[in-house]
């Protein structure tokens, strides 16, 4: 469906693909997100084995 002839609104189509680019950003920065809170709860799980962890020196 064509926007009217001098309207300054983007077409269906277009609106369409915004609103997908705009999904696609949105879960490559939870991806992002997720990759890092593993790598941190990884680096707390490899932490407590060694028994480095200052909350457990600190009781």
């Amino acid at each position: 469906m064509k926007s009217k002839p001098g309207s300054t609104e983007p077409d269906l189509h277009s609106q369409l693909e915004s609103l997908f680019d705009q999904v696609w950003r949105s879960e490559a920065d939870w991806r992002l997100w997720d990759r890092l809170d593993a790598a941190v709860m990884l680096e707390s799980l490899r932490a407590k084995r060694a028994g480095r962890l200052p909350d457990e020196k600190a009781a």
